[in-house]
């Protein structure tokens, strides 16, 4: 009985470990007043993130700011998608154009997204893509 009962508390013990193992927090500021879930490639790095009500086509909306950080060591271009608890989603390629559209190892691009909505959601899920 005793062995069952060291072999629980080590797999739990283990699951722990490993589950805030896999956690993401971005290295940079994050200034928004909502829950986040974050779901980051590994080959990048969000450096900065806010969110706030603004002006957009003459209404309030709430406006996503960020950074991306390219710590892979080749080139690559990220797709950034912002999803709330509702189902609303907004998204965009990072670097939107260039000749190449990539962000170099070590460089960082920034963006801003507006979502038509007159409040703040209270969860969203920030999910940093590779584009293949």
């Amino acid at each position: 009985m005793k062995k069952i009962i060291t072999v629980i508390v080590l797999l739990v013990a283990f699951a722990l470990i490993f589950s805030c193992a896999t956690t993401y927090k971005p290295k940079g500021p994050v200034s928004c007043n909502c829950e986040i879930k974050w779901e980051v490639t590994k080959q990048a790095d969000v450096t900065a993130f806010s969110c706030a009500i603004a002006k957009w086509k003459k209404r309030n909306a709430v406006l996503f700011k960020f950074k991306i950080k390219n710590i892979s060591d080749k080139p690559e271009r990220f797709r950034i998608r912002i999803t709330t608890a509702e189902g609303k989603s907004v998204g965009m390629l990072v670097p939107r154009k260039g000749k190449p559209p990539i962000i170099k190892p070590g460089e960082q691009k920034a963006g801003k997204l507006f979502m038509a909505q007159p409040f703040l959601p209270k969860k969203i899920t920030v999910k940093v893509m590779i584009l293949d």
